[in-house]
């Protein structure tokens, strides 16, 4: 490709409460699909990447680069985006690039309102689905707070609520829904809730134009839930 071309990208995110999958030139989106759902990616990924790719009347071989989020979210779905990535990486000999879904979340919501300057912090939270979030705060200009934690943690709701306080900020992701639950009043704190948390795969394709060949690495913040057994797992006949 050459240096000053426009690359195209494919782009999917496959690690929370939905399936969002894009084929972009540079910043405009060719054909996309966006599914709500709570598990069931593995199934629908490759035939979601199809219909995108045949929507758009290109093939693997046009890819420039290839974007997936690496997390932090679901264990699973985080892993069948980078194992279709990767698979699909090494089929068309495309770059592979990890975006971080919490600067994918914060440019989907600088994409949707690039007229409106938000006064406070955006703050990011994602469900861990263990009664904690993943939290990530960004100022205006989209850079990473330093201190709201620098780096994206795993926190409670109480930690978040009391970080929040009445800081006036924009308040993205799934994890929303918790804070709201757990007696957060938005009207009291000047916190205003989007109510279209979902990661675009769109600002996955923007933030992975002009880094191709970055090596996409899983973004774990929780150890997983799931536990081998004390036994190992070792096999047993059943008797009788």
């Amino acid at each position: 490709m050459p240096e000053n071309a426009i690359p195209l990208i494919l782009a999917f995110d496959t690690a929370g409460a939905a399936l969002s999958v894009a084929l972009c030139h540079g910043r405009r989106a060719l054909a996309a699909m966006h599914l709500p759902m709570q598990r069931g990616h593995v199934e629908l990924l490759l035939p979601a990447i199809e219909a995108v790719m045949k929507a758009a009347g290109r093939t693997f071989a046009d890819l420039d680069a290839i974007a997936t989020t690496v997390g932090p979210g679901s264990f699973t779905g985080l892993r069948t985006g980078l194992a279709a990535a990767q698979g699909l990486a090494f089929a068309t000999d495309a770059p592979l690039v990890g975006i971080d879904r919490f600067t994918a979340l914060a440019t989907t919501v600088r994409q949707s309102r690039e007229k409106q300057s938000p006064a406070g912090p955006l703050v990011v939270a994602f469900d861990s689905k263990a009664r904690s979030l993943y939290v990530q705060a960004f100022a205006a200009d989209g850079s990473r707070l330093e201190g709201w934690p620098a780096e994206g943690r795993n926190l409670t709701v109480e930690e978040t609520l009391a970080a929040l306080g009445s800081s006036g900020a924009l308040l993205a992701g799934d994890g929303a829904p918790l804070l709201l639950d757990a007696g957060m009043r938005a009207e009291d704190t000047g916190i205003r809730v989007l109510t279209a948390p979902m990661v675009a795969a769109e600002a996955a394709a923007e933030l992975a134009t002009g880094h191709t060949g970055w090596p996409p690495h899983p973004l774990y913040l929780a150890p997983p839930r799931a536990k081998l057994p004390k036994d190992g797992g070792r096999l047993r006949a059943r008797r009788g």
